[in-house]
């Protein structure tokens, strides 16, 4: 147990040089206590079914271990791709829009778009229209709004 009144600093640099007289400790020659590998069944004999447990053992080498997994998981009962994971197909070969499809896209282009410079030079002769019609009714509601008053009120008015 840490002592009482240590504080954290000294307690870290105490606990660092324990680690690092642990790390520097003799470790054992290798296969010298351990124990053999266990019992593998022959990889051409492996199958879905197969028990690969002895496989995973830390001991057996990495290699192995890899060939052993890619002999179980080669059976197409065990490679079936999930039909869940959105990763595993490939994207980037997309196929081609049917042409009714193409029609109705162009058509919706067409009538929500704004339309195209060229649509605007021909529209404008409409706008300007709409702009003088648009000029005459402010003035008649102008009229409308000094009915009642003497020409000199209505002038000081617009000065202002």
């Amino acid at each position: 147990m840490a002592q009482d009144n240590e504080n954290p600093l000294a307690r870290w640099s105490r606990l660092k040089r324990e680690s690092a007289r642990a790390a520097e400790a003799p470790k054992p020659a290798p296969g010298a206590a351990e124990a053999p590998p266990p019992e593998l069944p022959p990889l051409d004999q492996l199958g879905p079914d197969s028990d690969v447990s002895a496989f995973m053992d830390g001991r057996v080498d990495d290699a192995l271990r890899r060939l052993a997994l890619k002999k179980i998981f080669g059976d197409p009962r065990l490679n079936a791709a999930d039909g869940l994971d959105v990763f595993s197909e490939d994207y980037s070969k997309l196929e081609d829009l049917p042409q009714e499809m193409v029609a109705k896209l162009e058509h919706l282009r067409r009538t929500l778009r704004r339309p195209e410079p060229e649509q605007e030079k021909q529209a404008e002769p409409e706008r300007k229209l709409a702009e003088e019609v648009e000029a005459e009714v402010e003035d008649k509601t102008e009229d409308n709004e000094n009915d009642g008053e003497a020409p000199q009120d209505v002038a000081r008015r617009q000065d202002t």
